[in-house]
């Protein structure tokens, strides 16, 4: 049998032949206390055999090595304290093997220990505390996003930036009051066409502000689908080295496990997760409901394109579905407020509208309402209203930047409609033939009525479905923009009627020109002239409303297309403000300053109060105001509380300098006192060797 022992003048391994009775010494360099004891541990022979002490040598080299380890682990915790997402990590202790000493006038055999063992290595992490934090900050993710849009929106308009959008239309309003003063004024007109101008400029900028952030947006989105994707790949990948490292269960991977929670924690910001760690040592995470990192796969996400336009959909390619369900609204109640992806998308909306997406309530003065056909009329209008309403409620209300978009839109297009509508007074004429141009083509209605059709649904020129109004007996009446068909390329349905709107040459104004210019508007469709003159059955002539732009696609007073018409820019006299007498047109000028006292429009659908101009801005900034404020206390409020997690996360998992450079001192105490322990074990091994030995 082999034994070990530290001598001041090197290390001497004897060997003792119990049979022969021969004794062999091998006389080695000098070594350390820890070399010994390292070459001590696990040696059976020095264990088994208590006669010979060499326990007490095994006591002495598992406190060094345990020591060491410490010293290794505190050391190691030093020089990570700046590292993001590092966990102080702890060394326990255990007690080692124990061997019976065998004693015959003994019931039972008494033991003595053989020293101290690492139990573990470990992580000081509160894995309640990770959720709560991941859970909270996925929810700030999702209020920072709606966050950032309301104030966006905000910043467009100037409110807060000194000239405001609010002075345009103050200009525009005290153009037209001085203008009223003196309708053939040419400095008057020429005020009004710069304030106009000024008007319609700032509208598109603030318009075109407010889709270059929806393209934004768009791009965050595109973005953080690539981002989330990395963020799966990572955790997969570090699932796999755990498990490699900590299968033979000896050791945990503790800085693999760092990395792996950092890469969570940063998820849980983009999109809403749930997770728990597998038997075999890998975390397993739903995201949104589907399997996105599990022990054999890893589910991508990808994205689809909104038909129409650039705006992307996150998709599950793999279960042929989207991420999130269109018009499924988010709520706290229901915990589905979470993540800046789901953020990001419902502030952004998916896809791109104006002002006709919100829904006017019919007037009942409309409609005669004292016979069965006008209440039976009207409420068909309402019930029109009613779906659109749903519509606007659930895909449009909830983003940010659609109903920002869709409102300034409708404020706009009220305002240049109603101007241009008093320069340019119109009357509607039904016919059940329709106008024809000089070269015989037939000119575009305003509106197409189909009385009873027995489909229930047609279909446009781009083959999109128009549902008709079920008349109660078996068939459906329609009243479209343009001709229907009866499928999606199909032939054109027989129209019943056709409207036209055309100006009203009886209540029209005239231009200071010596042509006396008739049907000359303030505001003009970019590539769209406001009429088509021809002649009626009378042989007069006649201006009929054109509806189609310069490629026969439907052109609308909205933002983006909208100019000031330049004829009325380069001659302020053709502004028919004049009568045909060539006098001032006081009274039309008057209607031009009383518009802005008129109810125009409510806010949104569910208000029926209905706001003049100044109203609707000032209301539809305080709503964005307030929305911004109750945003941003939630925003702070949530922030608080994810620090505040966080907070609590450091306490316990973050490395103090001061308790770690207690502990080092600690354990290079307990070092000393193993390392002295040893040599004196070893000394009076040698003086026993030395005394009973013979060479």
């Amino acid at each position: 049998m082999f034994f070990f022992f530290q001598a001041e003048d090197g290390i001497r391994v004897f060997c003792l032949s119990r049979g022969l009775g021969v004794v062999y010494f091998f006389f080695f360099k000098q070594k350390t206390a820890y070399e010994i004891g390292v070459r001590l541990v696990g040696s059976e022979m020095c264990i088994r055999d208590r006669a010979n002490g060499m326990a007490g040598l095994f006591v002495g080299a598992s406190g060094l090595k345990t020591a060491q380890t410490a010293l290794n682990t505190t050391a190691h915790n030093l020089s990570n304290i700046n590292t993001t997402g590092y966990t102080r990590q702890q060394v326990t202790f255990s007690d080692t093997t124990y061997v019976n000493v065998n004693s015959k006038d003994k019931v039972s055999y008494a033991s003595y220990g053989l020293g101290v063992a690492i139990s573990e290595v470990r992580r000081i992490r509160d894995q309640y505390i990770d959720l709560a934090y991941r859970n909270e900050n996925s929810r700030l993710g999702f209020y920072e996003s709606q966050y950032n849009a309301v104030q966006e929106i905000e910043d467009q308009f100037g409110e807060m930036q000194g000239v405001t959008y609010k002075s345009y239309l103050t200009n525009l309003y005290d153009s037209i009051n001085e203008l009223a003063k003196n309708p053939t004024s040419t400095v008057a007109r020429s005020s009004l066409i710069q304030n106009a101008t000024a008007f319609i400029e700032k509208s598109e900028n603030v318009y075109k502000g407010l889709r270059d952030y929806q393209t934004t947006l768009n791009t965050q989105v595109s973005n953080m689908v690539n981002k989330i994707n990395d963020l799966a790949g990572q955790i997969y990948k570090l699932n796999k080295s755990i498990a490699k490292v900590e299968a033979p269960g000896i050791e945990k991977a503790n800085d693999l496990r760092d990395q792996r929670d950092a890469a969570i924690d940063e998820l849980s910001k983009y999109i809403d997760i749930t997770y728990y760690e597998s038997e075999n040592k890998e975390t397993i995470i739903n995201a949104a409901g589907v399997p996105l990192v599990t022990s054999g796969e890893l589910t991508a996400m990808s994205t689809r394109v909104v038909e129409g336009t650039t705006l992307v959909i996150p998709t599950w390619p793999s279960y042929e579905r989207d991420v999130y369900e269109d018009g499924k609204l988010a709520s706290n109640a229901d915990d589905t407020d979470k993540g800046q992806l789901k953020g990001l998308i419902i502030a952004r909306g998916n896809m791109v509208v104006d002002y006709t997406v919100v829904p006017v309530a019919p007037d009942s003065n409309d409609y005669d309402m004292s016979t069965e056909e006008g209440r039976t009329a009207y409420q068909q209008a309402y019930n029109e209203y009613a779906k659109q309403q749903e519509y606007y409620n659930t895909y449009v209300e909830p983003s940010a930047i659609l109903s920002a978009m869709a409102g300034f839109d409708k404020l706009v297009n009220g305002i240049v409609e109603r101007i241009n509508g008093i320069l340019c007074p119109e009357k509607t004429e039904t016919r059940t033939n329709p106008y024809l141009n000089a070269d015989g083509s037939e000119i575009q209605a305003d509106t197409y009525i189909y009385n009873s059709v027995d489909q229930p649904v047609l279909y446009d020129r781009y083959g999109r479905e128009v549902t008709g109004t079920d008349n109660g007996d078996g068939t459906y009446s329609y009243a479209s923009g343009e001709k229907l068909y009866e499928s999606a390329g199909g032939a054109a349905v027989p129209v019943d009627s056709y409207e036209y709107l055309m100006l009203d040459m009886d209540k029209t104004g005239y231009g200071m020109d010596d042509d006396k210019t008739v049907g000359t508007e303030l505001f003009s469709r970019i590539g769209t002239d406001r009429y088509i003159k021809t002649t009626g059955d009378n042989g007069e002539t006649i201006y009929l409303r054109n509806n189609l732009n310069e490629t026969d696609y439907e052109s609308l007073y909205k933002l983006g297309n909208l100019k000031i018409n330049p004829e009325a820019a380069q001659n302020v006299g053709k502004i028919p403000l004049s009568t045909v007498q060539g006098k001032e047109d006081f009274d039309r000028a008057k209607e031009l300053v009383d518009i802005w006292d008129e109810k125009f429009a409510s806010l949104n659908p569910d208000m029926y109060a209905k706001s003049d101009y100044m109203s609707f801005y000032n209301n539809y900034i305080g709503e964005y105001a307030t929305m911004g404020k109750a945003l941003y206390n939630y925003v702070g409020n949530q922030t608080t509380m994810v620090d505040g997690y966080d907070n609590q996360r450091l306490q316990s998992e973050g490395v103090s300098s001061d308790e770690e450079l207690e502990k080092m001192i600690k354990y290079q105490q307990a070092y000393n006192a193993a390392s002295r322990y040893v040599n004196v074990v070893s000394e009076m091994l040698e003086h026993l060797v030395t005394s009973l030995g013979r060479i």
